[in-house]
């Protein structure tokens, strides 16, 4: 065979250009006032890619870590200022064939460069970017440049060009297609990033799969299913025989379907079906196995392989009931009662979030009840490692394109990124089955209806059309098998008040910002996609972050890292009709989590508790920096309070004490009395025996009833608890504590502040125990909520804080009633040294304590 020849079956050859680079900064940059002068830099300074420019310059200690103190402040210059980055490689041509350079992300406006010669420019920290470098690589050394220009200075060219886009933040997030986060939010820090952020590689080739998008199909009865598989392929030859074949293998590896089909070069798509009996089916998580197939698309030329397309796949169709009075997620026919979190990006620098990293997010998503987590658009498409990690666990995601809070150009070059980003995204998430809603974006068309945004903009477009048109086009016609909703919230239309209860998913957020939690009391929507309370993160947290002062609210130090609209004013709000005014930094810092962790769960149960309701999202799962947020793990991957309060709260079965008829914020039993609600988001009908009393909080039993329900798959259970139990004799002296298979849940008619709870008396032992610490705690009064901070151990057991895990939290405890704590360490291996028991009762916290 000629060389010529040989090139023509050449498989795909992926040579990755990851690792070291250089970096340095370009000359002539200028900084706005406020904003730090550029300091005296070397000429030279080691990068590692993929990575981003503040990760190399705290490597190499020329910033300051930005989460401590007010490091953050001092880094504004780097947003500001132009990069290089620049590695070299070796490289041998071959005849025949196609070389390009594949540039899976770079942030965000880069010229590349090839020997010194411009090969392409770029705009969009969300697309993947190829250029043909055929004609400018050279045998030997070769040296690849990316230089960028300051995405901040590009979005507010942008603004004085094209005119101010209404947002809540004094930035100009929307004129760039950039993680908006990057400039700054209510709970992130204000970091604008460059480079080269995701691989970057380089491919020969003389023919592709240029993308593949299985698009799954499960029959009603759910007896068999079927795969159409897209493909799509680069570097076509009329005269080739090349051939394209998809292999479907079930979860124990054996072959199930097979199709295959010639090279049409004049069809832009090529489509081959496949078909399965009896499929093993992907489920969510709760409802059954997530069996997953292996497909295999091959592309063939003359019995040589060229490029071959392997993923794991899920045979499951999914669906939205958006019929009138309804919104809910259907996967496989069945209704699935959503239990879910907001999900934002992990960290400032995306590149620093390891594989290792997201699999512990979504354990602690999985482990904290979640059945789904909603991607937010003012962050990142996820990534295959996060879907792979999701696929796995049963987690469904529902996935925002990105756009977030803010008016958009609908001009045609913005428009033009818009159309490849989606493109792109869907036809690279396709594969994966826990992908199973997307939205075109995050309160656009809420800010179009409550924020003035008609008046600041008058008859300019507003990006209502990506929402109502193009995207759903894009979805449409690239993957149909999934539902797509314009926007979250979403009232059914752009003329309606987007959080209409009776129509779409709703937002919650008046509590947080106006009034009592209570609050959550008053609404009955078919569906809620953000609802929310901040809180502190772990005290080990706090302290890293703000080293100076005490961990109070008038510390600036800790002020700056509380980023949420009046956020230390709600804080405080938040915490008077509970508790009185923390004197000291511990029982404030407990507060805050103790107040976020009941309103989030008291909102969650209400709301599950209602019989039309399909579904909560919590805002929000994770942090990407210390701060107070409205997090259930905070930035250092610690469980807050709240994670362990709505692990109870987003149970499978869910016994719940509400109120028939809910009074005012500050008197939630209402005039109706109580009744006990079953919540069964099982696949089978459950019978559930409960223990209520009516309990005294010196600890008397006043009276006691046993109650069995039934409850049936997917259902609720109502029953009115007896006056014995439901009704006191004095409101402020008396609980109602129900004990069932689903664990204790606890209703109090007055909050703390206006009862009568004791002061906490307990008695502690503490030892290792297979390599953990065991810590008993035995109660010698009544004690709410009692909770061992184990953070605060790190020192003691000389483990790194984040580390420590502690297996319960929030334990209601009643005269005589024994609890066992255990902590252990995350990485398995065994605690080798016990505290003293002096030690472990300084991180025990009840709400005793705070009255």
């Amino acid at each position: 065979m000629t060389d010529t020849q040989i090139a023509t079956t050449r498989a795909v050859e992926r040579h990755d250009l990851g690792g070291a680079w250089t970096l340095r900064l370009l000359g002539g940059t200028q900084t706005p006032p406020g904003v730090p002068d550029v300091p005296a830099l070397p000429a030279t300074i080691s990068a590692v890619v993929p990575g981003q420019v503040h990760i190399d310059l705290l490597r190499a200690g020329l910033i300051d870590d930005p989460d401590v103190g007010f490091g953050e402040l001092a880094q504004g210059w780097v947003g500001h200022s132009a990069w290089e980055f620049s590695r070299t490689f070796e490289w041998t041509p071959e005849p025949g064939t196609r070389t390009e350079l594949v540039a899976e992300g770079l942030d965000t406006f880069a010229e590349v460069l090839l020997n010194e010669q411009p090969i392409g420019r770029t705009a969009d920290q969300h697309l993947e970017y190829r250029f043909d470098v055929g004609e400018l690589l050279r045998p030997g050394t070769n040296t690849v440049t990316v230089r960028f220009d300051s995405a901040w200075e590009a979005a507010w060219a942008d603004e004085r060009a094209r005119g101010p886009l209404p947002s809540p933040y004094d930035e100009p997030y929307p004129h760039v297609r950039k993680a908006a986060f990057n400039f700054g939010w209510d709970w992130g820090p204000h970091l604008v990033t460059a480079g080269i952020w995701r691989p970057i590689r380089l491919e020969r080739f003389t023919a592709r799969l240029a993308g593949v998008r299985p698009l799954v199909d499960v029959a009603d009865d759910l007896s068999s299913a079927s795969v159409v598989v897209v493909v799509r392929v680069d570097g076509l030859d009329g005269d080739a025989a090349d051939l394209i074949e998809a292999v479907l293998l079930d979860p124990r590896g054996e072959i199930v379907a097979r199709a295959q089909a010639p090279v049409d070069p004049d069809v832009a798509e090529q489509r081959l079906g496949l078909e399965i009996a009896n499929p093993a089916l992907w489920w969510p998580a709760g409802l059954g196995e997530q069996e997953r197939h292996r497909l295999e698309v091959r592309l063939v030329r003359d019995g040589g392989l060229l490029d071959r397309w392997d993923r794991q796949i899920g045979l499951r169709s999914v669906a939205v009931d958006d019929r009138p009075g309804r919104w809910a997620i259907v996967v496989n026919g069945r209704r699935v009662r959503i239990r879910g979190y907001n999900w934002i990006p992990d960290d400032p620098f995306e590149a620093e979030v390891t594989d290792e990293r997201l699999g512990r997010r979504l354990d602690q998503a999985l482990s904290g009840g979640a059945n789904l987590l909603r991607v937010w658009g003012g962050g990142v498409f996820a990534s295959d490692s996060f879907l792979d990690g999701c696929d796995e666990r049963g987690l469904l995601v529902w996935h925002d394109f990105l756009f977030a809070c803010a008016v958009y150009h609908e001009d045609e070059d913005v428009a033009e990124l818009v159309r490849r980003e989606a493109e792109q995204s869907i036809e690279r998430l396709s594969s994966h089955p826990s992908v199973a809603i997307w939205c075109g974006g995050n309160e656009a068309v809420m800010g179009w209806h409550g924020w003035g945004w008609p008046e600041l903009i008058g008859d300019r477009a507003w990006g209502a059309d990506y929402y109502t048109e193009l995207l759903p086009g894009i979805v449409a016609e690239l993957d149909p098998s999934r539902p797509y909703v314009p926007n979250s919230p979403w009232g059914g239309s752009l003329d309606i008040d987007p959080n209409n209860p009776d129509a779409g998913p709703t937002h919650l957020w008046d509590e947080w910002n106006e009034i009592d939690y209570a609050g959550y009391r008053r609404h009955d929507p078919v569906f809620v996609s953000e609802m929310g309370w901040c809180g502190a993160p772990a005290w080990s947290t706090l302290r890293r972050a703000v080293p100076e002062g005490d961990l109070m609210p008038d510390n600036p130090q800790l002020v700056h890292h509380m980023r949420a609209i009046n956020g230390m004013h709600n804080l405080a709000r938040g915490l008077q009709p509970h508790f009185p005014v923390p004197r000291t930094p511990q029982t404030w810092h407990f507060a805050t989590q103790l107040v976020q962790a009941r309103a989030v769960s008291s909102g969650v149960e209400w709301l599950r508790s209602r019989e039309r309701n399909a579904g909560v999202i919590v805002w929000q799962l994770n942090d990407c920096w210390p701060v107070l947020s409205w997090s259930a793990v905070d930035g250092d991957g610690i469980e807050k309070p709240l994670w362990y309060a709505l692990r109870r709260s987003f149970a499978e079965l869910l016994v719940t004490v509400q109120p028939v008829s809910p009074g005012g914020p500050l008197d939630p039993g209402g005039t109706e009395g109580l009744e006990l609600v079953t919540v069964n988001d099982g696949t089978d009908a459950r019978s559930v025996t409960v223990l209520a009393r009516r309990v005294h909080l010196d600890g008397r039993t006043l009276a006691t009833e046993e109650i069995t329900v039934q409850v049936p798959a997917d259902g609720t259970s109502r029953v009115p608890l007896p006056a014995s139990i439901g009704s006191p004799d004095d409101p402020a002296s008396e609980l109602v504590v129900v004990d069932s298979p689903a664990g204790r849940s606890v209703w109090a008619h007055r909050p703390d502040r206006m009862s009568t709870l004791p002061a906490p008396h307990f008695e502690l032992d503490a030892e290792l125990d297979d390599g953990a610490l065991r810590v008993m705690i035995t109660a010698g009064t009544l004690l709410r909520d009692v909770a061992l901070l184990a953070d605060q151990l790190g020192d003691a057991l000389d483990v790194p804080p984040s580390e420590l895990f502690v297996d319960r939290m929030l334990e209601t405890l009643l005269p005589g009633e024994r609890v066992e704590f255990r902590v252990a360490r995350r990485d398995g291996l065994p605690l080798q040294t016990a505290p003293g028991r002096d030690v472990v009762r300084d991180v025990v916290r009840c709400a005793n304590d705070l009255v």
